[in-house]
C-alpha cells in the first residue's frame, strides 16, 4: 500500500491548472489505487476524496478514462463511483452503470429516476438487475431500454414489470420474442405470452424463405467448389456454419459485390435465428481484402484440409 505521504505529494499536482496535468494526476492516483492489494476504510476514503477532487477538474476525457478503469473493480470507492454514474455525459456514466457492483439497487433507482434514456440504456445491460430497478426502467425507459430489459436474463422482473412488458409486447415483436424465451415470468403472463408465440422467430423464418440469396446459394457454392477444389457440401458448411472470416474469403474470391455480400451476411444471420447482424466491420474487411489474395487463400484451403 503506498504511503499517505506519497498520495499527498501527488495532491500537490492538483494545483496545476492544465487539464492535461489534471488527467495525468488522476491517472497516477488511479494507478496507485489499482496497485494496492488491500486497503483500509480510511485509505479508501482518502482515495475517494483525491479521485473526486481531481476528476471534477480533469475534463470529460479524464473522467471517462477513470470510469472505464474502475468500473470492474469491486472495491472501488463508493463516492467516486456514484459521482461518475451520475455524470451528465453518458460516455462517462455508462461504464460504471453497466459494470460496477459498488452501485446498490437504491443508487440505480435514484439514477434511473433522475436521468435520461442514455443512462437507463447502459443500466439495462448490467449482468444482474434487481426488480426494484427494472420496475423503474420499464416505467421510464424508451424502446431500447424495454427491449434490453426483456432480453436480459439477469434482469429480475416483478409481476408488475412482467405485465407491463407483456402489454408493450403487443406492439413490439422484439419484446414479445424476448419474453417468449424467458422462464421466470408469472404464470398468467407466461400464458398470454406463449399464446402470442414468437413473432421474431416466424419473421426470421419468412426472411430466410424469401431471401434471394437462398436461390443463389447453390450457384455460389458450386463456383467456389470449382475455384478451391473443395467438395460442395464442405463449402456450404464453411459459408453457413463456420467462421465469418471464411465467408469473407469465399465471397471476395468470387468477386461478389458488397451489396450481395451484405445480403449473404443477413441471410446467414437469419438462418442462425438472429434478428440483427453487425455488418459494417465485415464489409470493411471484405472491401479491403484483394480479390487475388482471397483466391490464393481459397486454393490454400484445400491444401490445408488435405494436410489435416
Amino acid at each position: 500500500m503506498p504511503e499517505t505521504a506519497a498520495i499527498n505529494a501527488l495532491m500537490l499536482l492538483a494545483q496545476e491548472h492544465s487539464s492535461d496535468k489534471r488527467r495525468e494526476l488522476l491517472h497516477a492516483v488511479t494507478d496507485l489505487f489499482l496497485a494496492s492489494p488491500s486497503i483500509s476504510t480510511a485509505q479508501s476514503e482518502l482515495f475517494d476524496d483525491v479521485m473526486t477532487r481531481v476528476a471534477n477538474e480533469a475534463g470529460t476525457e479524464g473522467r471517462r478514462d477513470l470510469a472505464e478503469r474502475i468500473a470492474p473493480v469491486g472495491h472501488a470507492p463508493r463516492g467516486i463511483v456514484n459521482n461518475l454514474a451520475r455524470d451528465e455525459d453518458v460516455s462517462v456514466a455508462s461504464p460504471v452503470l453497466r459494470q460496477s457492483t459498488v452501485l446498490t439497487n437504491e443508487d440505480l433507482v435514484e439514477i434511473a429516476e433522475s436521468h435520461g434514456d442514455g443512462h437507463m440504456e447502459a443500466m439495462s445491460e448490467r449482468q444482474s438487475i434487481g426488480s426494484i430497478v427494472t420496475d423503474v426502467l420499464i416505467r421510464r425507459g424508451n424502446h431500447t431500454v424495454l427491449r434490453r430489459v426483456s432480453g436480459n436474463k439477469g434482469a429480475e422482473l416483478s409481476e408488475l414489470g412482467a405485465r407491463t412488458l407483456s402489454q408493450k409486447a403487443v406492439d413490439d415483436y422484439e419484446i414479445q420474442s424476448n419474453l417468449y424465451k424467458r422462464e421466470d415470468l408469472p404464470e398468467a403472463v407466461t400464458k398470454e405470452v406463449q399464446e402470442r408465440g414468437d413473432p421474431m422467430g416466424d419473421a426470421l423464418h419468412q426472411q430466410v424463405l424469401a431471401s434471394p440469396i437462398r436461390q443463389m446459394l447453390p450457384r455460389i457454392v458450386a463456383q467456389f467448389a470449382q475455384l478451391s477444389g473443395l467438395e460442395a457440401p464442405r463449402v456450404q458448411r464453411m459459408m453457413l456454419e463456420e467462421r465469418l472470416d471464411l465467408l469473407v474469403i469465399i465471397c471476395r474470391a468470387l468477386e461478389m459485390n458488397d451489396i450481395t455480400f451484405e445480403d449473404m451476411l443477413r441471410y446467414r444471420a437469419a438462418l442462425a435465428g438472429k434478428a440483427h447482424c453487425e455488418v459494417d466491420e465485415l464489409i470493411e474487411q471484405f472491401n479491403m481484402l484483394p480479390v487475388n489474395a482471397a483466391q490464393r487463400m481459397a486454393r490454400f484451403l484445400k491444401v490445408r484440409q488435405s494436410a489435416a
